[in-house]
C-alpha cells in the first residue's frame, strides 16, 4: 500500500486503554445469574429490560425480597433453586453473570465458562470480567452508559448524573418520533441499496431541527415529510408548518426548468485562497449575501467580509467520487435549497474556479431543475496561479504551445487517461498527492522521460506555499520524502526549468 495517502489524510490516534463499548442486543438470549443478593437484583433488572430470558441459580434461602417476588410474577424464566452446578451451563447459555461472595466458586465459574467460550463477568473482579457493567441512565428508548475502565465507578456515577441533568426537555420524545419517521422512510424505500441514501437524510434532518421541534413530530408532519425525502431534501420546521407545506407534493412536482423561484443562488469561485485574489464580483457577492455555504478547503481570511450566516460541508466535496464527497455534496445542496426556499441570496463557495474541477456544472443543472436561476462568478484556478508561483510559464516559445489540464481525483477516484507524451506541451494536475506513485508510472507508461521536470506547488498563493520540484520518475519519493500534503498542484514539462537561472 502506498503511504502517500496517509500524508494527505487525516485519521484520529489510536488511544489503547479502552474497551469496546457497544449495545448488546440480548433479545431472547439466556443469561444465567449465579447468586440472590442485592447486586443479582441489579443484574436480573438489566437483564430482563434487555428483554433477555434469566435463568437465576440460588439457594431459596439466600434470595432477596426483590427477586422472590419477580419469581412469583414469572419474570424469571428459569428458577434453580440450589448452588451452582456446571451442569448449569449446559442449558443453552449465552451469557454468565456470577453476583456470589465465595472468591473460590466464583473462580470455578469463570474457569468453566472460559472452556465453553462464554463471555462472563464476575462481579467486583475485574481480571474475571469480558465485560463491564457501566453506569447508566435510562429514559424510554434512551440510554446513556458511563465507563471508567473499573478505574473509578463512584466517578461515572458523578458524570452519569451531570449528564442526565443537562439533557434537554422532551429528550425521549423526540428519539421516539424520530424512530417512527425512519420506519416510515424505510417502508416507503426498503431497498438495502438505500440504506446510505436513508442514513444520510435521517442524520440531516436530526441535525437540522431542534429537540422540541423533533418533539412535535406527528402522522400528519411524517406524511408531510415523505416527499421530501423522495426528492432528497431535508426542509426546515419552519419551512413544513408554513402554508406551502399543505400541498407538499403538488408544490414540489409542479416545478420545471420553465419556472423559477425568488431564492437567488450565485455560484463563486473564491480562487487558489489569496483573498486578495478574488475578484470585485466574488467579493460583492459575499458582502451581499444572506447565507454563505462553503468547501472546508475555503482559508478563513476569504470570509473576512462575510457579514451573514456562512455553513461548512461537514467533509470534501468536489471533483472527488468517494461516499465522502458524495456525502458533502449532498448536504451542501440541501443547505442551499433550504436557504432558497426562504427566498434568500444564498452564495455557493468553492475554491479556484467553479467550472475546473469543482463539479460546479452538476449543480448549476441540480439547481435549475429546482426552478432557481443561477449566477456563475469565474475564480482564478490553481491550474493556473500554482504555476506562476513557481515562477512556470505554462506556455513559453520553443519550450510549450499547449496546456493539458487533469485531476488525479477522477471519477470513483481514479486517474483519468493520460494521452501520450509530447514534448510541447504542459501538464498540470490538480488533487494530485495521493496518486503520485501512479500518476508516475502512468506517465512513464505513456511515454514521459523519466527525466522531465516537474513541481509540486503546496498552499499555492498561501502563507505557508511551498515549492518543490522532482521529476517524472521520482513524483511519488518526492511527496514521501517531503511530507507535500493537500491541496497542492503539480506540473510536469519542459517549461517547468524555464525561468531557472
Amino acid at each position: 500500500m502506498s503511504t502517500t495517502e496517509e500524508i494527505t489524510e487525516e485519521y484520529p490516534p489510536v488511544r489503547t486503554g479502552g474497551s469496546l463499548l457497544l449495545a448488546w442486543r440480548t433479545n431472547a438470549k439466556n443469561i444465567l445469574i449465579v447468586g440472590g443478593g442485592e447486586v443479582a437484583c441489579g443484574r436480573v433488572l438489566k437483564s430482563l429490560e434487555a428483554d433477555a430470558k434469566v435463568i437465576l441459580v440460588c439457594p431459596e434461602q439466600g434470595l432477596h425480597p426483590e427477586l422472590k417476588y419477580r419469581i412469583r410474577k414469572n419474570q424469571i424464566y428459569k428458577y434453580i433453586n440450589r448452588k451452582f452446578d456446571p451442569i448449569d451451563l449446559e442449558e443453552d447459555i449465552d451469557i454468565v453473570l456470577t453476583a456470589i461472595d465465595d472468591p473460590i466458586e466464583s473462580k470455578e465459574i469463570y474457569r468453566l465458562s472460559k472452556e465453553k467460550k462464554l463471555p462472563i463477568n464476575v462481579a467486583d473482579v475485574p481480571p474475571s470480567c469480558d465485560f463491564y457493567f457501566m453506569s447508566e441512565y435510562r429514559d424510554g428508548p434512551l440510554q446513556i452508559a458511563v465507563s471508567t475502565n473499573g478505574q473509578g465507578p463512584k466517578l461515572a456515577n458523578i458524570v452519569r448524573d451531570h449528564i442526565s441533568k443537562n439533557l434537554p426537555d422532551g429528550i425521549s420524545e423526540a428519539i421516539t418520533k424520530v424512530g417512527i419517521l425512519r420506519q416510515k422512510v424505510r417502508k416507503i424505500d426498503p431497498d438495502h441499496k438505500s440504506s446510505r441514501n436513508r442514513m444520510r437524510w435521517m442524520s440531516k434532518f436530526c441535525e437540522d431541527w431542534t429537540i422540541e421541534d423533533l418533539r412535535k413530530l406527528d402522522d400528519n408532519f411524517i406524511e408531510n415529510l415523505l416527499p421530501y425525502y423522495e426528492k432528497h431534501i431535508v426542509p426546515s420546521f419552519e419551512t413544513l408548518t408554513s402554508n406551502k407545506a399543505k400541498n407538499v407534493e403538488k408544490e414540489m412536482e409542479g416545478i420545471n426548468e420553465n419556472e423559477t423561484r425568488k431564492g437567488k443562488l450565485i455560484l463563486v469561485g473564491a480562487g487558489p485562497g489569496d483573498p486578495s485574489l478574488l475578484t470585485h464580483k466574488a467579493t460583492e457577492a459575499l458582502s451581499n449575501a444572506d447565507l454563505v455555504v462553503s468547501d472546508r478547503l475555503i482559508p478563513s481570511e476569504i470570509f473576512s467580509t462575510v457579514k451573514c450566516e456562512i455553513r461548512l460541508a461537514s467533509a470534501k466535496s468536489g471533483a472527488q467520487k468517494s461516499s465522502k464527497s458524495d456525502e458533502s455534496q449532498e448536504e451542501i445542496q440541501n443547505w442551499c435549497l433550504e436557504g432558497l426556499e426562504k427566498d434568500k441570496n444564498v452564495v455557493r463557495l468553492k475554491i479556484g474556479d467553479p467550472f475546473l474541477f469543482g463539479r460546479g456544472g452538476e449543480e448549476l443543472s441540480f439547481f435549475k431543475k429546482k426552478g432557481y436561476n443561477v449566477q456563475v462568478i469565474p475564480g482564478i484556478s490553481s491550474a493556473l496561479s500554482a504555476p506562476m508561483a513557481a515562477n512556470v510559464p505554462v506556455t513559453h516559445r520553443g519550450l510549450s504551445d499547449q496546456v493539458l489540464i487533469i485531476t488525479g481525483q477522477g471519477t470513483q477516484g481514479k486517474l483519468p487517461q493520460v494521452p501520450k507524451y509530447h514534448d510541447m506541451r504542459t501538464t498540470v494536475v490538480l488533487m494530485a498527492v495521493g496518486k503520485a506513485n501512479e500518476l508516475s508510472k502512468e506517465l512513464l507508461n505513456n511515454d514521459y522521460p523519466s527525466d522531465l521536470p516537474a513541481v509540486f506547488v503546496e498552499n499555492g498563493d498561501r502563507p505557508n506555499e511551498r515549492i518543490i520540484r522532482a521529476t517524472v520518475a521520482t513524483l511519488g519519493e518526492a511527496v514521501e520524502k517531503e511530507h507535500i500534503v493537500a491541496p497542492s498542484t503539480l506540473i510536469i514539462g519542459r517549461a517547468v526549468n524555464a525561468l531557472l537561472d
